[in-house]
């Protein structure tokens, strides 16, 4: 069997993998809604399901990145927000709320900016260095942990902050097997020369 099988399966595997996360995500979270309508858990399931869209239109890269690291890191970064449960709560707090309708735009926003250029493995499809990629490199990561943080505020348990933590180091991990492969392009390099930040203005 040839590489090229190999990496064919191993993408089918992953995607059949998402898929099932998703639908029990969604599931879970929309029958929360359902009984206790609360902005947090209709956001996390509406912001999932845009992302698992981009992922269906997006293009064909010219080049990505097959090692077991980079699906390692990939995939467990991907499923790392479908493992967060809602919890019985009256209401939601209002900080929580801000958090995660920032963070959903912030996603809209870089999504739009990304438009079919969107992927999971790291990948070259072109450097991406206008509408939110003008302030850090790594926009659409920066989403996901705001709206972590206010999934958290309002729904806190253990197993949420566990997944909040996990999935953001591999959030880090996937930036930096990102970077090293776009970095060989000198239009990336010259666009790290012009975005200082990967992930959180004057800290990172």
């Amino acid at each position: 069997m040839t590489k090229s099988s190999l990496r064919g399966i191993g993408l089918a595997f992953t995607n059949m993998l998402l898929a099932v996360f998703f639908i029990f995500f969604a599931y879970v979270n929309f029958q929360s809604f359902l009984e206790n309508p609360r902005l947090s858990v209709f956001l996390i399931v509406v912001a999932e399901t845009i992302a698992a869209l981009f992922l269906i239109i997006r293009r064909d890269p010219d080049v990505t990145w097959h090692s077991w690291q980079t699906w390692l890191t990939t995939t467990c970064g991907t499923m790392a927000p479908l493992l967060l449960r809602p919890v019985e709560a009256a209401e939601d707090v209002l900080v929580g709320e801000i958090l995660l309708v920032f963070g959903f735009a912030m996603q809209i926003l870089s999504l739009a900016s990304l438009n079919r250029s969107f992927g999971l493995l790291p990948a070259l499809r072109g450097v991406k260095s206008s509408g939110m990629y003008r302030w850090v490199r790594h926009p659409l990561y920066a989403a996901y942990v705001i709206m972590f943080l206010g999934y958290l505020v309002n729904n806190q348990s253990l197993s949420n902050v566990a997944v909040a933590i996990f999935g953001t180091a591999f959030l880090v991990m996937r930036i930096h097997y990102e970077e090293d492969l776009l970095i060989q392009q000198a239009d990336y390099r010259h666009y790290v020369n012009r975005t200082r930040w990967r992930l959180i203005p004057t800290v990172w």
